[in-house]
């Protein structure tokens, strides 16, 4: 039976207004936290590399000659400055200010003007390591030293992916086919609380609604990650886009990582999209996608998809997230309520309070 969780709310609505609170959360959250990169297609040959930034922490992942994955800040040692750009590919990596060189294993390989004095040495010198690991073919990064590793941190969530799609490793990146995404005039944890939940589907989403079987979705919440499962109606003619139902996925899966990452299988031809909500400030989230699809995807049926996602179900998401934001500063709002019903997972909002406590958790963590 539904019901109203009194005993436990939401995060206050100054969590999601002030800007000391992001400060806090960029180091007990973003710089202890695992990010998504890339897709190690993206770097399959020694030399290539990536470039990522966290806030103001800057690092690039690159290949090295031993076929090693690889990520660094993204500074020179000598004087601070950026040494690599974008993405591409290097033999070995050469800083544009005073050239000091060093290899893809990050030692100091030649010091411009070295050896005329004596008393320079290149065995101490190196390139400040950022840890690596991947959830499958997904590169993450983390700046904390003492991270877990993510099969530790996120245990079963790669064999959860790959359940659900066996043949991912198949899937090539798509560019211009975003189903969501974009810059959001609310607080990042207002856009994954959005996420993680589908009470508000019937109400907001009536062409999503019509696609989907609502009253199948499930949620699964384990050790920092959540996983949903919602099937479509299985109707080839619907409010959203035309399904094939011998072709297409006929199921949505959806993963969340804390603190900030989303990953996904969305009804339609096939895919797998990965998402991030980063804070651009306390009241601007943009959210960034990596989409991927199987070799002989429809471009056209990609599109149409694409086309609807982020003209109706993003809009829609994205004037809910928005009125929520304006909602934290009303002076008749400072806590809100969880609904939680494990029997009805169409209506609960169980995941969000996992987010919340992770949330807390992580935050309680900080020093005074």
């Amino acid at each position: 039976m539904l019901e109203i969780v009194t005993d436990a709310r939401t995060l206050p609505a100054s969590t999601y207004i002030d800007p000391a609170v992001l400060e806090a959360e960029k180091e007990e959250l973003f710089f202890r936290g695992w990010h998504y990169v890339c897709h190690a297609g993206r770097l399959a040959e020694p030399g290539q590399y990536v470039t990522a930034s966290i806030f103001d922490q800057d690092a690039f992942v690159i290949r090295g000659h031993d076929g090693e994955l690889r990520a660094f800040y993204n500074v020179c040692p000598h004087r601070g400055h950026r040494l690599v750009d974008g993405s591409g590919s290097k033999s070995r990596i050469a800083c544009p200010y005073h050239a000091w060189t060093y290899d893809l294993e990050g030692q100091l390989l030649r010091a411009r003007g070295e050896g005329r004095d004596g008393g320079f040495s290149r065995s101490s010198i190196c390139l400040s390591t950022v840890r690596v690991d991947r959830i499958l073919d997904f590169v993450f990064i983390n700046l904390d030293p003492q991270a877990q590793p993510l099969a530790e941190y996120a245990p079963g969530l790669a064999e959860s992916i790959a359940e659900a799609v066996p043949d991912l490793a198949d899937y090539l990146q798509r560019d211009n086919v975003d189903y969501f995404g974009g810059a959001y005039r609310c607080n990042w944890k207002v856009m994954l609380d959005n996420f993680l939940e589908c009470y508000h589907c019937e109400v907001a989403h009536p062409s999503f609604a019509d696609m989907m079987d609502i009253t199948s979705n499930r949620f699964t919440l384990r050790d920092n990650y959540s996983y949903q499962y919602v099937s479509t109606a299985r109707k080839a003619q619907n409010a959203a886009f035309p399904l094939d139902l011998e072709e297409d996925a006929l199921e949505g899966h959806f993963w969340f990582l804390f603190p900030n990452t989303m990953l996904s299988v969305f009804p339609g031809v096939k895919n797998f999209s990965v998402s991030r909500a980063e804070p651009d400030g306390p009241e601007k989230t943009v959210r960034f996608f990596d989409t991927f699809a199987p070799p002989g995807t429809s471009r056209e049926r990609e599109e149409a998809r694409s086309k609807w996602g982020l003209e109706v179900v993003n809009e829609e998401d994205k004037t809910l997230c928005e009125s929520v934001q304006r909602g934290m500063h009303q002076r008749g709002y400072t806590q809100g309520y969880y609904f939680i019903d494990p029997d009805r997972h169409n209506l609960t909002e169980e995941a969000i309070k996992f987010f919340h406590d992770l949330y807390r958790q992580r935050m309680a963590q900080r020093p005074d």
